[in-house]
């Protein structure tokens, strides 16, 4: 391979990693009726990772296992217990060509003080 077509493929990959996230929203309220941003962000890679952020801090993230189909996670915001629980199933299909391609779905479910926040499919 010339020294063109690696920093081509090089570059190729970053991009891939770097611009293949992607975000879903919800609002929790809280007993005093305040608002918390809740988000959660699946970033693609080998095994892809789920970020859960309250307010744009860092709460809980991790990844599914290379086996396996499903996670938990906990973590604390402002003295409360926060869980981030993951769930996929996959599926494949076969081109006419003979190719398998095998298709992942996510659930991501967070809670906060046991209470489900909101349910986010990837």
């Amino acid at each position: 391979m010339s020294s063109n077509n690696s920093k081509y493929l090089i570059l190729f990959c970053l991009l891939f990693l770097i611009g293949c996230a992607s975000t879903q929203s919800s609002i929790y309220k809280t007993d005093n009726g305040q608002g918390w941003q809740v988000n959660v962000i699946k970033k693609a890679g080998i095994t892809d990772e789920f970020v859960c952020t309250i307010n744009d801090s860092v709460v809980v993230s991790d990844s599914f296992p290379l086996i396996g189909d499903n996670f938990e996670k906990s973590g604390q915001y402002r003295g409360r217990k926060v869980m981030m629980n993951g769930y996929k199933s996959s599926t494949s299909t076969t081109n006419p060509n003979g190719t398998i391609q095998t298709h992942d779905k996510y659930q991501i479910r967070v809670f906060i003080d046991n209470v489900q926040v909101d349910k986010f499919d990837f």
